[in-house]
């Protein structure tokens, strides 16, 4: 280890324990991320050899394959309505009607600003 050292001989042990920690460290930090990629990989060729087994699999039931959501129909078929308006949306008579009675309660609360719009 001598030709690939930057301390002097007697810290070589500082060193080594400096390089295992920050392998512990590398580990500690990609491992999980390596056994989620591994999980995920069996459970795909899992499931994608399970779909044609006999009794097991989707096609051996004769099951279609899953639909990806339409945006144009409902689940049901039926085809979906867009429209901009929002159900529960006030009325402009109701609005006018709800600023009056908020103009109204700040007149019974008794503050002095209560009269300050029409001054």
């Amino acid at each position: 280890m001598s030709w690939f050292s930057i301390v002097p001989e007697p810290f070589v042990f500082v060193e080594t324990w400096v390089v295992r920690f920050f392998l512990f460290l590398g580990i500690l930090s990609i491992g999980p991320w390596v056994l989620v990629i591994v999980y995920d990989a069996i459970l795909y060729l899992f499931r994608t050899a399970t779909y044609e087994v006999p009794y097991i699999g989707g096609r051996a039931r004769h099951r279609p394959r899953p639909r990806v959501p339409s945006l144009s129909e409902r689940p049901s078929g039926y085809p979906r309505r867009f429209s901009l308006t929002i159900s529960g949306v006030p009325t402009p008579a109701e609005t006018i009607d709800t600023v009056g009675g908020l103009q109204k309660r700040g007149e019974k609360s008794g503050h002095e600003r209560n009269g300050s719009a029409t001054e």
